[in-house]
């Protein structure tokens, strides 16, 4: 053990060190501050603030050499003993200062402590300990998660609005090229949630998140929003917005610009370049658009339909809720006992209502290409997409879209990276994480498919489509009693009539009773209107002249929103039948989308 000379501290006073640190401390905290404003005034990169505090660091270590070799008494000398406890006071002191700052939780949410004119790490009690695994990549430095502002109206009806703010910064963010921002499923996953932004970062993949409050009273909104560092905790960038409702896209796009500016991402159009329409809008037709946003994302498409069409009816020059009614049009005969046909007809008419009044809008063209796969209208199909991704280049659901697409078409392969390219920007999106496992199946890469169906739906229990696709990953490998379940859970209207069909497959006696409800029952009606979904039953089971008399008569002219069954596994055993290559030539698949032109 090391043991202190007699009068050691005593001649630290003599020397006045403690003044010295302190004084050194005090400078150097100052000269921080002061640097901190400017680097933010003038855009200066972090690792310009990290060399200057590495610096100072080194400089206080020689400050005090210096106060105790030229103290009042400096002539005299240190003892060994002396710089070795100076040098382990030193260390320790440093590491426990490098421990807490790692241990300094960085949180996110309603329940963080959010100082918009700050640029220091802000701390909280986090909701969960970070225990993910290092990045094995790193983290794209253009790269931005819009967590859901924060509804400041005293009122829980109202999130609506403050999402619908949310959901129309991060639209306007996506349009910018070489950026990637997080989609609205995977950063809404964190909503009311005083995360670890760290987390945040790592599980989205981000470097930054924007985040803020909306406080809306009569005509009137206080919108704020902050810009912080997920690896650092720092603001890089904050404002306040008082203004009225009919200004509110004017702050939007003020917001996204500003943003764009920060992350150093160059704008089409330049900087000024707006992202958001500037058109007057009447705030009444705005509040049933954001209310049809949130339906939207919630999958209640009928109200969604319904929240959009008064939307247009107050405001009929409303080119994004005509795009919006479009896409939810497309998207019903999915979610509703509805025509296709007539959902169909709908969703192109008010998608070019909306491109009539704003060429621009990326959301029409979606919902566009969704109507053209549904009506294999391939072609059509493929260059509503690419001017899609041309306009909005970051739009997860764009990709997802696209990536069913070429998946209908045959194109399996280019489906699955596409898919992919979503999943990057929507981790936590169920949809995608189903389909990407749809496709591993028709691959034919089961084990691959059954470890991504498991994992989305440990993530999403309730999805009906995961569900769905569960059934058939788990009827490819014959695990009939994760079927039925899965066919029960992903049918809660008729679970009893839609497990018989299972059973049917499993057990040669019960396969006649079987496709005789499958052929006659009301109950399973919308699985008759829809063409291949049809063929598919058929084919499992046993009936395979009758499925592929389905399919010519599809090939005549019919359309179906599961253009995708058609390269599942299950027609495998009819695949290379002169019927059923004729079925794919009369329907020109599989088609080739164009080549040179990046979507």
């Amino acid at each position: 053990m090391i043991e202190t000379p007699p009068g050691f501290f005593a001649r630290l006073k003599q020397r006045k060190l403690v003044q010295w640190a302190i004084a050194y401390v005090a400078f150097a905290f100052a000269l921080i501050q002061v640097l901190d404003v400017v680097a933010q005034r003038f855009g200066w990169p972090d690792q310009i603030e990290k060399l200057l505090i590495l610096v100072l660091a080194v400089g206080f270590l020689v400050a005090l050499v210096l106060a105790w070799y030229h103290g009042e008494r400096g002539a005299q000398k240190a003892s060994g003993t002396e710089i070795v406890i100076l040098a382990l006071l030193l260390a320790i002191g440093g590491g426990l200062l490098w421990r807490f700052e790692r241990a300094t939780p960085i949180t996110s949410g309603p329940d963080a402590a959010v100082d918009a004119t700050s640029s220091k790490p802000r701390s909280a009690t986090p909701a969960f300990a970070t225990h993910g695994s290092p990045q094995t990549t790193p983290i794209p430095a253009k790269s931005v998660a819009v967590l859901p502002f924060v509804n400041m109206s005293g009122d829980a009806k109202n999130d609506y609005f403050s999402d619908g703010i949310t959901e129309e910064i991060l639209d306007a963010l996506a349009q910018v090229p070489n950026l990637k921002v997080a989609a609205r499923t995977s950063a809404f996953a964190f909503k009311g949630k005083a995360e670890d932004l760290r987390k945040v970062g790592e599980v989205l993949d981000v470097a930054t998140v924007l985040e803020g409050s909306v406080q809306k009273s009569g005509d009137e909104v206080r919108i704020t929003a902050q810009l912080i560092d997920t690896r650092s905790g720092y603001h890089l960038w904050s404002e306040k917005y008082d203004r009225k409702l009919t200004s509110i896209f004017a702050v939007e796009d003020e917001i996204s610009n500003a943003i764009a500016d920060k992350l150093k991402v160059q704008l089409a159009g330049g900087s000024g370049q707006s992202l958001v329409e500037q058109k007057a809008v009447d705030p009444h037709a705005h509040d049933f658009y954001l209310r049809g946003l949130t339906l939207l994302a919630a999958r209640s498409v009928s109200e969604a339909v319904d929240a959009f069409q008064q939307a247009v009816a107050v405001d009929p020059d409303y080119a994004q809720a005509w795009a919006a009614l479009a896409e939810a049009q497309a998207l019903l005969p999915s979610y509703a006992p509805v025509s296709a046909d007539a959902a169909n007809t709908h969703a192109l008419a008010a998608a070019q209502r909306a491109l009539t009044l704003n060429a621009s809008i990326a959301l029409a063209y979606v919902a566009q290409g969704m109507v053209y796969t549904n009506q294999m209208r391939w072609a059509d199909a493929d260059r509503a997409f690419r001017r899609a991704l041309a306009l909005a280049p970051g739009d997860a659901e764009a990709m997802n879209q696209y990536a069913q697409f070429l998946f209908g078409a045959g194109q399996l392969e280019p489906a699955l990276a596409e898919i992919e390219r979503a999943l990057q920007r929507d981790p936590l999106s169920g949809t995608h994480g189903a389909i990407r496992a749809e496709l591993l199946l028709a691959l034919h890469r089961d084990d691959a498919a059954v470890k991504q169906i498991e994992s989305t739906l440990a993530t999403h229990p309730g999805g009906l489509l995961e569900h769905r696709m569960a059934m058939w990953i788990y009827l490819r490998l014959h695990r009939y009693p994760e079927a039925e379940q899965q066919m029960r859970m992903g049918n809660v209207d008729r679970p009893d009539m839609a497990v018989l069909l299972i059973r049917g497959i499993v057990d040669p006696r019960l396969r006649a009773s079987s496709v005789e409800a499958l052929e006659t029952s009301p109950e399973l009606a919308d699985i008759r209107d829809d063409a291949i979904l049809y063929a598919g039953f058929l084919a499992e089971l046993g009936e395979n002249d009758r499925a592929l008399a389905v399919l010519e008569g599809l090939a005549t002219g019919a359309n179906s929103t599961t253009p995708q069954i058609l390269w599942y596994p299950l027609f495998d055993r009819i695949r290379n039948t002169p019927r059923f290559k004729a079925v794919l030539k009369k329907m020109d698949l599989p088609y080739t989308p164009a080549t040179g032109v990046a979507p």
